[in-house]
């Protein structure tokens, strides 16, 4: 789920988070983090990933992947003890798929593992490790690896499990990400002569396209069908099957970064005083919104488009034409915005209060509360129940924070620890905020 603040400037922005996530805290510059990132993946389950040691030196900070079953209640580890991760995973856009690079007593792995089947592929390799970034096909086995051959100099391989094949494709410098596009082709973001190089492979002639330099902002859309790139204060979309970007907006900041809907449909565009709903198939725009964006919030589902402004929260069903801005409810204590369920049904926000949060139940027009022991950070939904994950901060014995990963069913008011202090040794996992 897409969110989005919207503030005077995003300086005071940056003060105002840091001064309500840290109250609590007496400013401390450092946290224990059990949750360093997450992907939610299918029938409720949570990838997530703990970074080991990141304040020592690099040859020991590691990362360490863990799969959560809401259902058995089990987590689990996904790479076995003895493997060493140094550069972050992959997920598949099906989200069925790790794929994650690894060091054994110095010999490199490429796994990518099918966690719905149980099915593994694993590849050996002699680079010693040079592996700097990776990216999974829509297929769920060939793998986009850029890896280091010299100073300044990257090349992206196309390595497939399923055929132990191994080719490069493309020679680069210094690889910031790799990725794929629906239909096999590559797509690269590469740094030359100080400037973000944005470019394409081609899957069958192995061609290349470079699609604009000196970009800034540049996200992928979630199926693959698109990438949304800015140029100083120009947005573009480029599409999968054409070779020219599409201009969206001649006054795009970075500090106002466009939404994407989960399917990979729609994006919002934000201006001064303006709002517009892309449809990104076609490159349209579907609906134009004259809003004062300042102080507002926003999220875009794969069904509206929602923005809460004033304690208001209005609402746009973005798959239909003719729609309006409806207001859905009014919170005199004010609406901050945290997610909205994958069908819509359910809106969770809070108040002031940073350690309660409202779920607002669109259906049957009703609001349930809940306090915890900790101060919300984040709330993430994997599927349409009552149930959702939460990221807390609370205070170890030092004092010092501990960012911890709950479940919890606000029908049934239970809570599950997942990844907390209560079942960790927080130590190695203390890095700076």
């Amino acid at each position: 789920m897409k969110i989005l603040f919207r503030k005077i400037s995003i300086v005071i922005l940056f003060a105002l988070i840091f001064i309500l996530s840290h109250a609590s805290f007496s400013f401390s510059a450092t946290l224990y983090d059990l949750c360093y990132s997450k992907e939610p993946l299918n029938y409720g389950k949570l990838y997530f990933m703990r970074y080991k040691n990141p304040m020592l030196e690099p040859v020991l900070r590691t990362y360490e992947l863990y799969l959560f079953d809401p259902v058995s209640g089990k987590l689990s580890s996904l790479q076995q003890f003895d493997e060493k991760l140094y550069i972050p995973p992959a997920i598949s856009p099906d989200k069925s798929t790790v794929c994650y690079h690894s060091l054994i007593e110095g010999t490199d792995f490429l796994t990518t593992k099918n966690i719905e089947i149980g099915k593994s592929i694993k590849l050996r390799f002699d680079t010693g490790g040079y592996f700097v970034t990776i990216g999974i096909d829509y297929d769920n086995d060939r793998v986009a690896a850029a890896v280091k051959r010299g100073e300044d100099r990257q090349a992206i391989y196309l390595i497939s499990g399923r055929a132990s094949t191994v080719n490069r494709v493309f020679n680069g410098h210094n690889f910031d990400e790799v990725g794929f596009l629906y239909n096999g082709n590559i797509y690269f973001i590469d740094n030359i002569n100080e400037q973000r190089v944005l470019g394409l492979v081609y899957e069958k002639t192995k061609e290349h396209h470079i699609i604009s330099r000196g970009v800034d902002y540049i996200k992928r859309a979630p199926n693959g069908n698109a990438i949304i790139y800015s140029r100083r204060n120009e947005l573009y979309i480029f599409r999968a099957q054409g070779k020219k970007s599409i201009l969206i907006s001649e006054n795009f900041s970075p500090e106002n970064p466009p939404l994407i809907s989960e399917d990979g449909s729609t994006f919002a565009v934000f201006e001064e005083g303006k709002i517009f709903i892309v449809n990104i198939p076609s490159g349209d725009i579907f609906y134009y919104l004259s809003m004062e964006i300042e102080n507002t919030q926003s999220i875009l589902s794969n069904f509206n488009y929602y923005v809460a402004k004033e304690g208001k929260l209005f609402y746009l069903n973005h798959k239909k034409p003719g729609q309006s801005l409806t207001e859905l409810f009014e919170d005199e204590e004010g609406i901050d915005l945290l997610t909205v369920s994958p069908n819509d049904r359910y809106i969770i926000y809070r108040n002031k209060n940073l350690k309660e949060i409202i779920v607002y139940d669109k259906k049957e027009d009703k609001h349930y509360r809940k306090t915890f022991p900790f101060t919300v950070q984040e709330v993430l939904y994997t599927a349409p129940s009552e149930q959702f994950y939460v990221i807390g901060l609370s205070k170890a014995s030092d004092a010092v924070p501990v960012r911890e990963l709950y479940l919890y069913d606000f029908v049934k008011e239970s809570i599950s620890p997942i990844s907390t202090s209560q079942n960790t040794d927080i130590k190695p996992y203390q890095r700076n905020w």
